[in-house]
């Protein structure tokens, strides 16, 4: 019944995902990107963990909007922090802590205010991400959630201290299914719901949502993952994904801004240390 209902559930968000929202999506800006990261986590008890992971996009393709073009190198990635585990017989917790730092390239073209030519931009972020995998036979059902503290951005708006310094907080939510044809080959299939419930005070009404910027309030985003996970050895794997981006603009009625297409390639290492 479990997974029933989570294979239901996940079908139900896959389709939200994929309806275009009103009649002139074709029309908004569309863009074909790579995402790669570099997972190394370091098991450093039965219950500890320690990761580090720096991620990098590239955006190669932008369509339906003949006065921009594409971004090419656009945003730098890391996460770094604590991880806790607690096992159980078909049920595992973790609770990661993370530090997130997100660097920008913002190209003029894009017609943001002050931007003139290629400016950079970055934020401090605090990501805390409660994580349950379950496991059903050959399927491994996890629900993430990440609650995406942002507490400093560093832009072509914010002039003054207070502007910079702040505090939003988005909620991240991810159902992914994983299901195993053999033991070194899985499939993968998961949708991601962006929502904004914490706005900063100091720049509510100034520049637009989302990154680099504060956060509004609101359904701004959704990520449909497709892809697969290739295990090498107990400690080497490789998961390439298709994601499928869109972003909403929740002050304008949840108004469909943009479509990202991506090839998400993630490695990662396990190096256990007891």
């Amino acid at each position: 019944m479990c997974r029933r209902t989570c294979i239901v559930l996940l079908a139900a968000l896959m389709l939200f995902a994929l309806i275009p929202a009103g009649a002139d999506a074709a029309e908004k800006p569309y863009t074909g990107r790579t995402w790669e990261y570099v997972n190394v986590t370091m098991l450093l008890s039965p219950n500890w963990a320690f990761m580090v992971m720096p991620g990098h996009r590239f955006e190669y393709f932008r369509g339906a909007d003949p006065s921009s073009s594409a971004k090419e190198t656009f945003l730098w990635e890391l996460f770094a922090g604590p991880i806790y585990i607690q096992k159980f017989e078909n049920f595992t917790f973790k609770l990661p802590l993370w530090y997130y730092y997100m660097g920008f390239i913002i190209d003029g073209n894009d017609k943001k205010p002050k931007v003139a030519g290629n400016t950079r931009a970055y934020s401090h972020n605090i990501e805390v991400v409660p994580i349950f995998e379950f496991n059903v036979d050959a399927l491994k059902i996890t629900s993430r959630t990440i609650f995406h503290n942002k507490v400093y951005a560093e832009n072509t708006l914010y002039d003054t201290g207070n502007e910079k310094k702040g505090y939003s907080l988005l909620i991240r939510q991810m159902l992914m299914l994983e299901y195993a044809l053999t033991p070194m080959f899985s499939l993968l299939l998961g949708d991601e719901v962006f929502v904004g419930v914490k706005e900063d005070g100091g720049t509510k009404n100034l520049g637009p949502i989302g990154e680099p910027f504060y956060e509004r309030n609101g359904f701004s985003e959704n990520r449909l993952h497709a892809g697969f996970n290739i295990k090498f050895n107990p400690a080497l794997s490789l998961s390439p994904q298709y994601v499928y981006d869109t972003t909403y603009k929740p002050e304008s009625g949840y108004r469909l801004t943009s479509r990202n297409h991506y090839v998400m390639l993630t490695l990662n290492y396990v190096l256990k240390l007891y």
